[in-house]
């Protein structure tokens, strides 16, 4: 038992044997399987039934007693033939039965003992006991004729040490077996794992990088889970490769142009003598900056958008309130450019939200109306609390056509002339935080038959307690 429950227990300088936990359970389970037919064998030879052993007594009374009536010569030698035919009859030898066998005696008239087993004592089988005590024999009597007496006896109690040899017996009978079905066990376990290792030396032949599908084989119901998860990862992590290697080419590519404006700006501002048109210079130098510093910003938030990591766990915030401050941030903006911008919202709207999320898509969403919408133009952007948390920004300008709305949002996608400044990456950033956060975004029409609209709904769950109560709703200019 120790050496199993050391099998079964991991040990600390390798890792445990998948196989040997198998055999090792395997093995438990036929040592217990024995040890039950033990106990109940056991059991079978020492608990009879009162019933059952005069039965037994009493057959054994009908084989002996015609051996009983043999001449007195001859007695004992047929008593003890008689004997051994029961024996070999129930196929125990002297060795294994003689403990649990019944004994006998052949008394005559007179008192005088005849004959008895080797293991039948002098005084008579059916002699009374003394007083409060119970006799150790069950007897049976048989007249065997001619005023003999055949006693068969059982003891009434059957030591344990009697049963020992039929339980050595019955495990030298099943050792044969127990060795059959340990190999067994052994080849149908080592045969059963071959998949897996074989599995495992196809992963570490393969070269750093390679991230095609692991082929094997044949398939088995045991394994094809293991091979579709493993082949499930290897997709996504090839995905996720390729769609960094894109960010980062498509980034590289996009930051190219405005750092070469920055640096020829730069040489100008340097070369130029007349101090008008090295103001000019350095205000297109500004800009320039400005627009890498914008890009550089919606790159970040784009990347930490895609890397599925919150930056900070939802939150039950006032939605209406973070909606104010943000469009207020944005109404310089729009009057620069001479553009209404009217927000209507409730009062408060209470929900749980990603307040950096939700600032962002706020920013990209607002900033992209203003951007593309033309001066004295009008940008609405609504909030409402019904079945679910809903954010609408309409503006009247030039709008989307139908065949690119699906386009523009992915990254560093313009729909053709496109003559506005921007990165790109507006849209691409507000559908990943919509992902991100459960909101579905989709596209409606604009202003005044015009335009384009963004609306984003997030799910009834995200609102609060006191979210909908308070859904008053209030038209105020922004701007």
């Amino acid at each position: 038992m120790s050496r199993i429950a050391a099998l079964l227990r991991p040990a600390r300088w390798a890792p445990a044997s998948l196989s040997g936990r198998l055999i090792a359970w395997q093995a438990l389970a036929l040592l217990l399987a024995w040890l039950a037919l033990a106990a109940l064998l056991t059991w079978r030879f020492v608990a009879w039934g009162t019933e059952e052993v005069d039965i037994r007594l009493r057959q054994m009374g009908t084989v002996l007693v015609s051996a009983a009536g043999s001449p007195e010569p001859e007695l004992a030698q047929r008593l003890a033939a008689a004997n051994g035919a029961v024996m070999a009859l129930l196929g125990l030898d002297e060795e294994v039965g003689n403990d649990l066998h019944p004994v006998y005696q052949v008394w005559d008239a007179q008192g005088r003992l005849l004959a008895r087993s080797p293991r039948a004592p002098d005084a008579r089988l059916d002699a009374a006991a003394a007083p409060g005590q119970v006799s150790p024999w069950v007897v049976q009597q048989a007249d065997a004729g001619q005023g003999r007496l055949l006693l068969v006896a059982e003891p009434r109690e059957v030591p344990l040490s009697a049963v020992m040899p039929v339980l050595l017996l019955v495990f030298k009978s099943q050792l044969g077996i127990f060795l059959w079905h340990g190999l067994v066990i052994w080849f149908s376990v080592r045969l059963g794992l071959r998949p897996l290792a074989q599995l495992a030396q196809r992963i570490a032949r393969r070269p750093a990088g390679e991230l095609a599908p692991v082929q094997v084989d044949r398939l088995y119901t045991e394994t094809a889970p293991l091979v579709s998860a493993l082949n499930g990862l290897l997709l996504r992590e090839s995905q996720r490769l390729e769609a960094e290697r894109r960010f980062l080419a498509d980034a590289a590519h996009e930051l190219r142009t405005p750092l070469a404006a920055v640096n020829a700006q730069a040489h100008l501002l340097l070369a130029e003598r007349a101090e008008a048109l090295r103001a000019e210079a350095a205000l297109a130098l500004r800009e320039g900056v400005a627009r890498v510093s914008h890009l550089l910003a919606q790159l970040l938030t784009l990347a930490r958008a895609e890397d599925g990591v919150r930056v900070q766990p939802p939150e039950l915030l006032d939605a209406s309130a973070l909606l104010r401050e943000r469009v207020a941030q944005l109404a310089p903006l729009a009057r620069q450019r001479t553009i209404e911008l009217v927000l209507e919202a409730p009062q408060r709207v209470t929900a749980q939200l990603e307040r950096s999320g939700f600032c962002s898509i706020v920013d990209n969403l607002v900033d992209n109306a203003i951007r593309y919408t033309p001066n004295g133009g009008r940008v609405e952007v609504r909030l409402q609390a019904a079945a679910g948390l809903t954010l609408t920004v309409l503006d009247n300008g030039r709008g989307i056509p139908p065949e690119q709305r699906e386009r523009v949002l992915e990254r560093f996608y313009r729909a053709p002339g496109t003559t506005e400044q921007g990165t790109g990456l507006g849209l691409a950033i507000v559908k990943r935080l919509a992902e991100r956060g459960g909101a579905g975004l989709s596209f409606i029409d604009g202003l005044d038959g015009r335009g384009i609209g963004l609306r984003l709904q997030w799910p009834q769950r995200v609102l609060g307690d006191e979210g909908a109560p308070h859904a008053t709703a209030a038209r105020l200019p922004a701007a």
